[in-house]
């Protein structure tokens, strides 16, 4: 509107068109509109709202977590939103509204990831409790999946991109989920074989005597119950010393 209005009077040829021209120019640049928002930082302020929105609703989906983990992990998104926005708010150029942004989504994506995360652990941990094994073994298969945990944040944490994180989070989630946790204890199956070796011993020891079959027969009943009571007892231990104790009693 300056250049035209220069122009203008540059190409005047009297005083009154000279006025004109002059005139005609600051008309033009007083009706250029000032925006009171700027549309970039509107539209990643909208980009950033859909991501908390998008986030908190996959934090829902993680039926694993209490409601206090759902809670705090959508307590983060919000504090990451809070500091993404007020990043765009500073923004001087479309190049830091953009960073700005980018660095607000994947600071949210990580967010997800770390709770779906957790909702892994937590489901194989649950898995874990309700099995039939002992303690320690239990404390052995936790502690892996802690690591593998521990693992996986590391890799969402350090990621720079969405796809990274993306990445990062199915990867732990599957080594999580692929933690075996046996059906049954090792350390009470072991138990119970050396109880099912005495009994037959026992029951060798009773077939080699001269005892009358009916003798012996009431014998072996008495090792049968013996064997069951001590395999039921090894069943209900939840340490290793009571499966030991169980069996050492057997």
């Amino acid at each position: 509107a300056q250049n035209a209005a220069d122009q203008a009077i540059d190409n005047a040829t009297t005083n009154a068109a000279v006025t004109e021209a002059k005139d005609n120019g600051i008309s033009a640049i007083d009706g250029i509109k000032i925006p009171t928002t700027s549309a970039n930082k509107e539209k990643a302020t909208t980009d950033l709202n859909t991501a908390v929105e998008n986030a908190k609703k996959a934090i829902d989906q993680d039926n694993n977590l209490t409601d206090e983990q759902k809670q705090a992990a959508k307590d983060q998104i919000d504090s990451d939103a809070k500091t993404a926005q007020d990043a765009i708010n500073n923004a001087k150029t479309n190049d830091d509204v953009k960073k700005a942004a980018d660095n607000g989504t994947l600071a949210i994506d990580k967010d997800v990831a770390n709770a779906a995360i957790d909702n892994a652990v937590a489901g194989k941990k649950a898995e874990i409790s309700n099995s039939s094994l002992t303690d320690e073994e239990k404390t052995a298969l936790n502690n892996e999946v802690d690591q593998k945990a521990k693992t996986a944040k590391e890799a969402i944490n350090t990621a720079t991109t969405p796809e990274a994180v993306t990445t990062a989070q199915e990867n732990g989630i599957k080594n999580i989920n692929d933690i075996d946790v046996p059906s049954e204890s090792a350390a009470k199956e072991a138990a119970k074989k050396v109880v099912a070796k005495a009994a037959d011993e026992k029951n060798a020891a009773i077939d080699a005597s001269n005892l009358t079959d009916e003798e012996k027969a009431a014998l072996k009943q008495k090792v049968t119950n013996a064997q069951n009571a001590a395999d039921q007892a090894i069943d209900n231990a939840t340490t290793n010393a009571a499966v030991t104790e169980a069996k050492d009693n057997g």
